[in-house]
């Protein structure tokens, strides 16, 4: 087992451990200061996630952004072709369990979203380096949605145990712009 995997291993057992009301209060506070982000304020179409094995809970900003007006897009892995779709969602009640057990949008192709017309993508990880390198579960959805439509802004959201020196980076990674904690934003 290499030094990644060991880390990967270290930090879901870690966040496993969380309390319920640490994520909540944790994540309503990582919600509020992503709605303070300059690139956030003036988005428009917003790829979110929903939270799966105690991630930071998006719900609040996700209710926030429609009431803003704002286009709130979730991703749906497509996991022969190792991608991720994107499709518009009005309402939670448009979400149906994966086979991970992460709720993700119905198939409606006049839903679909084109990613390159996103204007941030919010970012979850297991662990992100202070350089604003992520690492997730190793699945590589994320890198490789990132090396075709790099073009938005990205934000890593994370509880500030999440924040490691170095989550040993490798050459197809790729980096957030900036990382949102309960305890305030990083520029990278």
């Amino acid at each position: 087992m290499n030094n990644k995997q060991k880390l990967r291993q270290h930090m879901i057992q870690k966040r496993k451990q969380l309390s319920t009301q640490y994520i909540k209060q944790s994540s309503e506070r990582i919600c509020e200061n992503l709605q303070h982000n300059f690139f956030y304020r003036r988005s428009g179409k917003i790829l979110f996630y929903m939270s799966f094995n105690n991630e930071v809970d998006l719900r609040p900003a996700i209710e926030k952004a429609w009431d803003e007006g704002k286009q709130v897009v979730l991703p749906r892995v497509n996991a022969r072709k190792k991608t991720m779709d994107c499709y518009r969602v009005t309402s939670f009640a448009q979400l149906v369990l994966s086979k991970y057990g992460i709720l993700e949008p119905v198939v409606e192709e006049a839903k679909r979203v084109d990613p390159a017309l996103l204007d941030v993508v919010i970012v979850p990880a297991v662990a992100f380096d202070k350089q604003g390198y992520r690492l997730g579960y190793g699945g590589g959805y994320y890198d490789r949605f990132f090396s075709r439509y790099g073009d938005c802004t990205r934000i890593g959201v994370a509880y500030p145990e999440q924040i490691v020196d170095t989550v040993y980076p490798e050459s197809h990674d790729q980096k957030v712009h900036f990382i949102i904690t309960s305890q305030g934003e990083s520029v990278i």
